[in-house]
């Protein structure tokens, strides 16, 4: 058999092997909840910030391990964790040389927790484990889990008609789940957004004092040069929702891609959606602390440094 037909032998297998798991493992419509919701009864507290903590705490013990007996010649974890933020300074000192030594903790801090939270939207048990709840009750916190056979003709744990869904809750009843990735999360995108531009305008300070104003409100450059600044204080304070809705979209939206995938044919097809999100998750932390320092850069800069190097080229 020619490679060609073999290919399309198991092209046509994988389609006929999606569509059989379709029809043998049916679902319900997927539920998908923007909001993060409240889970323990405590007021304000997420599934969100629950997942925060744990990445928090993981990556806390990750440092821990790493540096508990450091070495001249490092190994293992030591070894591997020098490698990737040696990795990471070299990368942010070839975007910006000057100002990577200050701003380097920050931004490592960033691409680390940022990445670790991407990626913990893809572990299993994410939008299957949770609390039963009835309407906008929360009385009922019995710890449950999706049935993974619903639909199954027969399914051995199939509910009887007026029972609920889900494993371990009563009639009507639905989930809240336990564990929500945090950069799916509106409020936490939020505030690395406001901790970026508050990091960028702080840099801009530190770099040119109060003169950094000037960038904004331009009295000198006459009518042009005020409309200018007037811009470029407008696009200073987009960069907020600029940075929260690119990370949340993008997170959120793959969250619901694998979702809306595994509707439609819960074996194969997810595979490569999976595979994909890995790297959704690692770019969108790349490109989150990348734009961090670049801005960085731009806010930094002499209004006349080029003007400068224009004249220092020309002589």
């Amino acid at each position: 058999m020619s490679s060609r037909n073999r290919n399309i032998l198991i092209v046509v297998g994988a389609i006929i092997a999606g569509i059989a798991a379709r029809l043998l493992f049916p679902m319900g419509q997927p539920a998908i909840s923007v909001k993060a919701e409240e889970i323990f009864g405590i007021p304000n507290f997420t599934n969100s910030m629950f997942v925060l903590l744990l990445v928090d705490i993981f990556l806390i013990v990750i440092a821990f391990l790493a540096t508990r007996n450091m070495q001249m010649v490092p190994k293992g974890l030591q070894n591997f964790m020098e490698w990737v933020l040696e990795m990471m300074f070299n990368f942010f000192s070839s975007i910006n040389k000057k100002w990577t030594p200050a701003a380097f903790p920050l931004l490592a801090t960033i691409f680390l927790m940022v990445l670790v939270s991407n990626w913990t939207g893809l572990l299993p048990g994410f939008g299957s484990i949770g609390f039963c709840h009835a309407g906008e009750s929360h009385a009922s916190l019995a710890l449950n889990i999706q049935d993974p056979y619903a639909g199954l003709v027969p399914s051995p744990f199939a509910a009887a008609e007026g029972e609920s869904k889900y494993l371990g809750c009563q009639p009507g009843e639905s989930i809240v789940e336990l564990f929500r990735a945090p950069t799916a999360d509106l409020n936490l995108t939020l505030a690395l957004a406001l901790i970026a531009v508050f990091a960028i305008e702080y840099f801009g300070f530190r770099a040119l004092g109060v003169g950094y104003l000037g960038k904004f409100f331009n009295v000198k450059g006459g009518a042009v040069g005020f409309i200018v600044g007037i811009f470029e204080f407008i696009s200073e304070i987009a960069r907020i929702p600029a940075f929260m809705f690119r990370l949340f979209g993008n997170i959120f939206a793959g969250e619901v891609l694998l979702i809306v995938m595994i509707f439609l044919l819960p074996l194969a097809l997810p595979i490569p959606f999976y595979i994909f999100e890995v790297f959704v998750g690692f770019i969108q932390a790349f490109i989150f602390s990348v734009l961090t320092i670049a801005f960085i850069g731009l806010a930094t800069e002499h209004h006349g440094d080029d003007h400068s190097h224009a004249e220092g080229a020309h002589h």
